[in-house]
């Protein structure tokens, strides 16, 4: 068992960034294991039959493997900013937020950034309805 946690992670996977930046503002420490898609980690697939990123194995070999249990696992320990408070505070409107984000948000982020996957899409639509639920941020 390692002494220090390790995160498996994807650089341009949305969900480990939100890990990735929990991680760097409660100044966790970890070690990175940087996972390309093509090529999951067998170790990785083991710790979370679900083989998406993050994945976080604690030292007594606990795993976390959802972003928002990551975030809320390593800010609970070191809150410096007050960001899990906040959160405690303003938990419904905060998960009402983070869910309007991962799923209506993301839809039409993915659909505009990769167009190609998708059948029969505009992707400057699914740009525009994407900037929509960024504005609701503004407000």
């Amino acid at each position: 068992m390692n002494e220090i946690p390790v995160l498996y992670s994807f650089r341009r996977c949305p969900y480990a960034m939100r890990a990735r930046i929990a991680i760097l503002l409660s100044r966790f420490s970890c070690e990175l294991r940087e996972v390309v898609l093509s090529k999951k980690p067998v170790e990785m697939i083991r710790l979370s039959s679900k083989a998406t990123v993050p994945v976080l194995l604690l030292p007594a070999g606990t795993v976390i493997d959802e972003s928002l249990d990551v975030m809320k696992h390593v800010l609970a320990r070191n809150d410096r900013l007050g960001i899990f408070q906040g959160y405690k505070d303003n938990k419904h409107d905060m998960d009402s937020i983070v869910c309007l984000f991962d799923d209506k948000f993301k839809y039409h982020l993915d659909r505009y950034k990769y167009a190609s996957r998708y059948r029969d899409v505009n992707s400057f639509d699914h740009r525009e309805m994407a900037l929509h639920y960024i504005k609701h941020l503004n407000i």
